[in-house]
């Protein structure tokens, strides 16, 4: 039985890692999936442009320390990124060096070796506190008259007081709303890794939604239609995430000018973090609002609380348990080229 090389090994784990494993056994976002991609795409890059790397000569020694510790000094020094980026970069291709051991017991000392590298320093970023007062200023700039001030003094209220993620209501359908009154009113989202949880919402944030349907989607919506949408290129289309934060830049600098503790650098996640300080503020548990945020670990949960300090010291530690399941999937087909990046798919 003929061995595989270790340039098709190291292929065929990288393929599978980012095209069946992290999507669809992970379940990972669009998001993040790009963000690990660009991860490997620069250090695959590296490899070529710095160490002179083919696909003939691609090894387990591609992957030492010092070579991942040379490409953070060339992802700082020559693409001139931060020391969070550079760190994030890093964790994305431990991730996949952790994959690769798992397929084959040769990579497991590189793998030891790349959790060994330490993190670059890097100053946390304090959350900007969003006072209850400034929450008020920023509902009353949309201009009701219009119907996009409708529309957004809906979507910024439903996203403040469910805290939700920005894509979590971008891809609302009025299926997921369930407004009926034979009980509580209460949405399904579906969060990280496709987690489905339901959020209830108050009486008064359920009126405004159910003004807006009336209003915009008519007496019989569509169950399949986007809840908020867009109708650019024809048709009832999602809204994208940037187009909804320049509407909210747009506002805060509205509510600033009344309000002066609102930031103006507003965007949607803004919102989330705000409600969940204020719900903190309010006397609700810090498992409870672990609940709400659909957060696995507390600790990312007492991150979006953070401006409470006397609180967080009061909340429960808690250890996320991350298990990871094995692909084994077969490298099918390997182009002929001399150019590394082509070779394992990056380009």
């Amino acid at each position: 039985m003929k061995t595989q090389s270790e340039p098709l090994i190291i292929a065929a784990a990288m393929h599978d890692w980012l095209s069946s494993y992290l999507p669809e056994v992970r379940a990972n976002s669009t998001n993040t999936l790009k963000a690990y991609r660009e991860a490997l795409t620069l250090y695959v890059r590296f490899l070529e442009d710095e160490k002179s790397v083919k696909p003939n000569n691609l090894s387990s020694g591609c992957f030492s320390s010092s070579y991942i510790q040379s490409w953070m000094i060339w992802l700082k020094d020559k693409r001139h990124s931060s020391n969070s980026t550079c760190n994030h970069r890093l964790v994305c291709l431990r991730n996949f060096l952790k994959y690769l051991s798992r397929r084959n017991i040769m990579f497991v000392q590189i793998e030891a070796e790349a959790y060994e590298i330490k993190a670059m320093r890097s100053p946390k970023k304090g959350m900007d506190e969003i006072t209850k007062d400034a929450m008020k200023a920023l509902f009353a700039a949309p201009n009701l008259n219009t119907s996009i001030g409708k529309r957004d003094f809906a979507l910024f209220n439903l996203i403040y007081n469910t805290a939700t993620r920005i894509d979590e209501i971008l891809s609302l359908t009025i299926s997921s709303l369930h407004l009926d009154g034979k009980s509580k009113d209460c949405i399904t989202v579906w969060g990280k890794g496709t987690k489905r949880r339901t959020i209830f919402i108050l009486p008064e944030v359920a009126k405004i939604i159910k003004a807006y349907i009336k209003a915009f989607h008519g007496p019989t919506p569509s169950p399949t239609d986007f809840l908020f949408f867009s109708h650019y290129g024809g048709g009832k289309k999602k809204l994208t995430q940037e187009a909804i934060d320049k509407r909210l830049k747009l506002y805060a600098s509205i509510a600033n000018k009344k309000c002066a503790d609102l930031p103006k650098n507003l965007h949607s996640h803004s919102l989330r973090h705000a409600r969940a300080t204020h719900w903190l503020e309010d006397g609700l548990n810090i498992v409870m609002i672990q609940k709400l945020l659909g957060h696995e670990d507390i600790n990312t949960t007492m991150g979006y609380v953070g401006v409470s300090t006397e609180q967080k010291a009061k909340a429960l530690e808690a250890i996320e348990d991350d298990l990871a399941k094995k692909m084994a999937k077969k490298w099918k087909s390997v182009k002929k080229t001399d150019s590394l990046v082509d070779f394992l798919g990056l380009k």
